[in-house]
This record gives structure tokens, C-alpha cells and sequence, in this order.
């Protein structure tokens, strides 16, 4: 009687927030795009500099979070994150 190999499960690739540091797989993030020197987000297709934000929690899009990332570009990087989180409603600071 001969035993069956355990059947294998597909690799999901993790990445880390920029901003909380936190774990998870690439799918739970938004990828944000460093092209000419500026970070966009989504940016298709993907390439340059990469970065990762967590995709359901704003309270990594807050701009003082992403300082250690994205430096001076922080707070523009903030408002793309919530933008395209929040299209349709005005941004509170």
C-alpha cells in the first residue's frame, strides 16, 4: 500500500504595510507606484518602485503613518488613498 503525497496548496505572496508594518497577502493591499518621482496609486502596469499600503484600514492612510515611507510626499499619497477609497465623499482633516 503506498501513501499519497498531500496535495500542495498554492503560494499566495505576502507583503508588509508601509505603515503598520503588518504582514498579510499581496492581495489585502493597494500597490502604490514611485514613477518619476512621484508615488501613484494602482498604477498599471506595474511599474518602478513599489510600495504597500493595507487596503481596508484608513488609519494607515493617515499621512503621519507614511512619513517613514514617502517623506515630504506623505500627505499627497493620503489624499490619493482616501480619494480613491472615498470618491464620492469630501475629505475631513
Amino acid at each position: 500500500m503506498s501513501v499519497l503525497p498531500a496535495p500542495r496548496r498554492p503560494h499566495v505572496p505576502e507583503r508588509s504595510c508601509v505603515a503598520c508594518r503588518r504582514k498579510r497577502p499581496q492581495g489585502e493591499f493597494v500597490r502604490l507606484s514611485r514613477v518619476e518621482g512621484q508615488w501613484q496609486v494602482g498604477g498599471k502596469p506595474r511599474t518602478g518602485r513599489g510600495a504597500y499600503v493595507c487596503a481596508d484600514s484608513p488609519e494607515c492612510w493617515q499621512d503621519k503613518r507614511l512619513r517613514r515611507a514617502f517623506g515630504a510626499q506623505a500627505a499627497a499619497v493620503s489624499t490619493q488613498l482616501c480619494a480613491q477609497a472615498l470618491p464620492d465623499q469630501p475629505m475631513i482633516d
